[in-house]
């Protein structure tokens, strides 16, 4: 069997090898600037693994084919829990998904209530750290990590288990508190696993006498890091790190039926240039491109481009360090204020951020980087969410009041001493070289004295110096874990959230803000208090939102996607390809 996989793969990658699969009407070939990180559904956190583990997993829900009458629909779970039905409580704590009979696992295994329960048990205590925990932890146990100040433990396995437990054939999860967004976590997000293959291959046994061995570890550690056993419609077939492949076969005894492809290969090719040649001649059925690329598909008939697609992501963002790790980095320079570097501390100082924002051409970078399809971002929630029309005044580009604040910072001494800065960003992304590049020679423009350095980092390096807190200056985009202002607003704007933690932003009242808003089901409460939130964020600006791109796909032109599917709505969040609905012809 590995004989018969491996020469597979080496077919696939051969020069001929992609062209006849991708012209293949059972074969889908998806060329990446990117390789996924993991599989393991406890530890995925990178857009590139979830487009593939979402459609190899699968979640309890799924969003509803109406809003309103039908928000959510059963999917693993044979029903959505509602007061209606009697598997929702009236103090809205308490939901109970019975598990569906018909599911088995890639390994013919067939799904029961414990797989469900141990997966969801598993992704909360399993805490990868720059990991997805946080989503679960905060509505079940109330807490955004496992793990407090100095690294101590605040959450006990007693107490997990008693959150999630299973009566019968059915899954009970006990709420902290009432959380308006919990099923939208559910369905935005693929997490069942088979429990007894994943001990099998390592992972922790569902005891608590064991949990803390696997409590935080790297997730490089992981035992099923590129190993995969869920209920969706493709098997993972093999993974070839070394010339980045990833094949799925197509699961032939899927609960909905089989799907027209019989398979899909992810081939990680960092070359834009290369991508778009594998798209023109037919030896890649989708590829990721960047808008810039679109003049040279221009009247191809045999491509198609899907274009004004919702955009769920802020955008490239400029991410201030307030407190830089000066351990390990080159990044600081001389580490002082002398025109030869920056103090660990120099995003500290509100007038060098506010000096940054105004020094930011945004209309040159949407229409430059985006070629004119994108819009401004003022704040961490989205301004379509509320349907608001207006907000805080934004940090316009303006070098004359970027001057004035830079005059100001440090008490005159950026002015007087300027600096040299470093700004990281991952090497595959033209829109944050594209960013870094205009922002460098903006301050370049302001003053001869301010040197700021553009640092393209592959990926790998890049995610470790920033959870190392190594880096005073980055670029990154973020997109919501599952659709909801708190999705943005935690993540964005709490200390515990996963950018204000690498950035060490720590500012109490908007903690307070995020966790009182969370707890609310009234809209328009919580809307007041997300105001108050984007007014905070004019007032500190830890980031600056440059332009959310309106999204497009790239694809041949045999390729059929329809446009809607009761899962659909969680594809389109993380804008990721479901390969189920997809056939070509």
């Amino acid at each position: 069997m590995a004989m018969r996989i491996l020469v597979s793969v080496v077919f696939l990658v051969g020069l001929a090898g992609p062209a006849r699969a991708a012209t293949s009407t059972d074969t889908f070939v998806s060329v990446e600037a990117d390789g996924i990180l993991t599989l393991d559904p406890a530890a995925m956190y990178d857009l590139e693994s979830l487009s593939v583990a979402l459609n190899i997993y699968e979640p309890l829900v799924v969003y509803g084919t109406d809003p309103v009458k039908m928000p959510f629909a059963p999917f693993l779970a044979a029903e959505v829990p509602t007061g209606d039905n009697g598997l929702l409580s009236a103090d809205g704590r308490v939901y109970s998904f019975p598990i569906r009979k018909d599911v088995r696992f890639h390994d013919g295994s067939q799904l029961c209530a414990e797989d469900v329960r141990y997966s969801l048990l598993r992704f909360l205590l399993a805490d990868t750290p720059g990991g997805p925990s946080a989503m679960l932890l905060e509505p079940i146990l109330g807490v955004p990590s496992t793990r407090g100040k100095g690294g101590k433990l605040r959450v006990s396995y007693e107490a997990a288990a008693q959150a999630v437990r299973t009566e019968g054939d059915r899954v009970v999860v006990t709420l902290k508190k009432p959380d308006a967004s919990f099923l939208d976590i559910l369905a935005s997000w693929p997490m069942v696993l088979s429990k007894s293959w994943a001990v099998a291959h390592g992972e922790w046994d569902g005891a608590e006498a064991s949990w803390t061995r696997f409590n935080q570890r790297p997730m490089e550690e992981s035992d099923i890091r590129f190993l995969a056993n869920g209920t969706g419609p493709f098997v993972l077939d093999s993974t070839d790190s070394a010339r980045g492949l990833i094949v799925l076969r197509r699961n032939d005894f899927y609960w909905r039926g089989p799907a027209a492809l019989k398979t899909v290969v992810f081939h990680e090719v960092r070359s834009e240039v290369m991508r778009l040649a594998m798209l023109q001649a037919g030896d890649a059925d989708y590829a990721q491109l960047s808008r810039s690329s679109l003049r040279d598909l221009a009247g191809s008939p045999d491509i198609k481009v899907l274009d004004d697609i919702d955009n769920w992501a802020t955008g490239q963002t400029l991410f201030f360090n307030f407190g830089v790790n000066p351990v390990g980095t080159r990044a600081l320079g001389s580490g002082r204020l002398d025109g030869k570097g920056i103090p660990p501390d120099f995003f500290a100082d509100p007038d060098v951020r506010r000096g940054f924002a105004h020094a930011f051409n945004f209309e040159m970078f949407r229409d430059y980087a985006l070629r004119g399809k994108g819009v401004r971002v003022f704040g961490p929630v989205p301004f379509d969410m509320f349907d608001w029309k207006t907000g805080p005044a934004p940090y316009d580009y303006d070098r004359g009041r970027a001057a004035e604040s830079f005059r100001k910072a440090a008490g005159g001494k950026v002015w007087a001493k300027g600096f040299r800065a470093e700004i990281f960003f991952d090497a595959v992304s033209g829109e944050a070289q594209a960013a870094a590049d205009l922002l460098a020679s903006e301050l370049r423009a302001i003053s001869p004295s301010f040197d700021l350095v553009p640092k393209p980092v592959p990926r790998n390096a890049f995610l470790k110096a920033l959870e190392e807190r190594r880096l005073p200056l980055f670029i990154a985009s973020f997109g919501p874990d599952f659709p909801d202002p708190h999705s943005y607003a935690f993540n964005l704007m709490h200390s515990a959230g996963f950018f204000p933690r690498l950035q060490r932003y720590a500012q109490p009242q908007a903690d307070a803000l995020v966790d009182e808003a969370r707890g609310l089901s009234d809209e328009a409460a919580r809307e007041k208090l997300y105001r108050k939130l984007q007014d905070l964020y004019q007032q500190d600006l830890p980031q600056v939102y440059l332009c959310r791109p309106v999204a497009f796909k790239a694809l041949r032109g045999g390729v059929v996607a329809p446009k809607t599917d009761l899962w659909l709505g969680s594809f389109s969040l993380h804008n990721a390809l479901y390969f189920y609905r997809l056939h070509k012809h």
